[in-house]
């Protein structure tokens, strides 16, 4: 007789601590201040860059990195997640095996920066774009054998990756074809984007990706495309948002990804938003 799977247990999101992604570049330019950070209340931060402004296999960027972790640590914060970079150089959708290939090479060589950090999560986009209707389905298939390939090599260091849903026309673009890519290999983890999703709400995504989903990145958006807003700027229902990832065992933490993020207005935002959802749990 076949076993059904337990349902996760229903987590109270007062628990959940407060995180922001921080680019590295902003970082290496001075433009926030860590211990602003930790003043505010945040417990945990995203590691995120773009190569093309910061190249993390630069050995003086590397060790620059490294004292910054350090200084996080050091002030009683943590490194949650490294967003691993995205764009032509490291799409692990392409077709051409040798260019795959080369990016799946380049995402290892950072894996191995998360484990001596000791960071325990990376964010992974499955493709680059724009991805023709026509190459679909064969980028489709070169991600999920790619994927495994990473899953495996990040097992073996201690990091488990966590596959980004993304806008346009990018894979993962809906929770059906993130299920197709979670399907790849179960050691595969689920980073929901709630500002990505612009072909169904967030909160079916999560429905549907349930205890998959071990991270998140939280922003507003208008529903046309992505927009890094504050929550509570645009469309996003945040009330059905908490308490859907609550309902599917979600331990945090919620992690903003907005742009040019202000300690206290994150603090101040999170605290809003965990009073609406509280306050929709009695007129529920």
């Amino acid at each position: 007789m076949e076993q059904k799977e337990k349902s996760p247990k229903r987590t109270d999101p007062a628990d959940w601590e407060i995180g922001t992604s921080l680019s590295l570049e902003a970082w290496k330019n001075a433009r926030f201040d860590i211990e602003d950070v930790g003043r505010a209340g945040i417990r945990y931060i995203e590691l995120a860059w773009r190569n093309d402004t910061f190249d993390m296999l630069d050995p003086y960027n590397e060790e620059l990195c490294a004292s910054w972790v350090r200084r996080t640590r050091d002030l009683g914060m943590d490194v949650w997640t490294m967003h691993l970079p995205y764009g032509p150089m490291w799409d692990v959708s392409l077709t051409d095996s040798l260019q795959s290939g080369e990016a799946v090479q380049r995402h290892l060589a950072l894996l191995q920066l998360a484990n001596r950090w000791n960071i325990r999560t990376a964010v992974i986009h499955p493709s680059w774009e724009p991805i023709p209707a026509e190459e679909r389905s064969a980028r489709l298939d070169a991600c999920k054998r790619n994927l495994p390939v990473l899953a495996d090599a990040a097992e073996r260091l201690g990091v488990r990756l966590a596959v980004e849903c993304l806008p346009r026309t990018c894979l993962g673009n809906t929770s059906l074809e993130m299920s197709s890519i979670m399907e790849s290999d179960e050691r595969l983890g689920v980073c929901c984007d709630v500002n990505h999703l612009l072909q169904e709400r967030s909160e079916q995504f999560i429905r549907e990706l349930g205890s998959r989903i071990i991270t998140v990145h939280m922003s507003d958006y208008d529903g046309l495309d992505e927009k890094h807003w504050m929550p509570g700027k645009g469309i996003v229902h945040w009330n059905e948002v908490i308490g859907t990832l609550a309902a599917h065992g979600y331990q945090g933490p919620f992690m903003f990804e907005v742009r040019e993020p202000v300690p206290s207005e994150l603090t101040a935002c999170w605290n809003r938003l965990l009073a609406d959802y509280r306050q929709s749990l009695h007129h529920g």
